[in-house]
């Protein structure tokens, strides 16, 4: 559906990217957090040099964290780089900036998430852009590894507001759940560096946990070359994905996406690396 907006990617240079790129293994969406307050001195620090190795970042929307005017100016910062913008939902919890769940009924959760949405909307759409994904954040992202009812409460709700936003969630039974009971356009996300269990699902006990950069590069390139997940016992599983995620706090991220970026050839935004790995392209 053509929106008549900017998404914040040259058109030109997407399309080239996917159509005259005959060694381009895969589409794979290299997509990395902006503008959550933790990170803030890292992209301060860094001269925001990630910004120039991923294809999409993940902006909060003034629930979970966020400032609206640093928001705003995130956005630009964002689309200055030329990476594709999605919003970052969360819980309603800023005191814990949405790591912690809420025991919260569905219908609140369903009209926190029309205000998430609909203001990062009004907001990015005042810069001629809009929203190319939505990507849960914190303890709403876990909900997609071991919580069936919240993530389908999230996905139902998205779909009500657009069903041609690309949800972006972690591989694993849940997402292919939401896949097969809606047509909400839906980016399984491989989050580096992070353990995995026999189930290709991150193991939550370990979530904050990260492997070392040399470990973390390996994981990268077994997904790339072979779309296979290295599982913490050693095994290694085919895994269906079209978006890495990379934290800004991970050690040494801007080297890390720096040497996905050259093995990817070129990364694409993730509502390309959506549809490219459904086959419409």
């Amino acid at each position: 559906m053509d929106t008549g907006m900017d998404t914040g990617v040259d058109k030109l240079q997407a399309a080239q990217k996917v159509i005259l790129k005959d060694d381009l293994k895969r589409y794979i969406d290299l997509n990395t957090d902006f503008g959550q307050s933790r990170d803030t001195a890292f992209f301060n620090r860094t001269n925001h040099k990630l910004l120039t190795s991923v294809s999409s970042v993940n902006i909060p929307c003034c629930v979970h964290d966020g400032d609206p005017k640093d928001v705003m100016d995130n956005i630009a910062k964002a689309k200055s780089f030329n990476c594709a913008i999605g919003a970052h939902i969360g819980y309603p919890d800023p005191a814990n900036y949405g790591y912690e769940a809420m025991a919260i009924s569905k219908e609140e959760l369903q009209a926190w998430l029309y205000v998430q949405v609909g203001g990062f909307r009004a907001m990015i759409q005042s810069m001629g852009l809009d929203i190319e994904h939505i990507r849960p954040h914190g303890a709403l992202y876990t909900s997609f590894l071991d919580n069936p009812d919240v993530a389908m409460t999230v996905a139902e709700t998205l779909n009500k507001i657009d069903p041609w936003i690309t949800l972006v969630a972690p591989v694993g039974p849940i997402l292919q759940g939401i896949q097969e009971k809606m047509e909400l356009r839906t980016a399984p996300e491989v989050y580096l560096g992070k353990r995995y269990g026999r189930d290709g699902v991150i193991v939550k006990d370990r979530m904050y946990d990260t492997l070392p950069p040399h470990a973390t590069l390996e994981q990268a390139k077994t997904l790339i070359q072979d779309s296979k997940l290295t599982l913490q016992d050693g095994q290694r599983v085919d895994v269906q994905f079209s978006s890495i995620h990379i934290s800004p706090t991970m050690a040494d991220s801007c080297e890390l996406a720096e040497k996905i970026y050259q093995m990817l050839e070129q990364p694409v935004p993730v509502s390309i690396a959506a549809v490219g790995s459904s086959g419409w392209l």
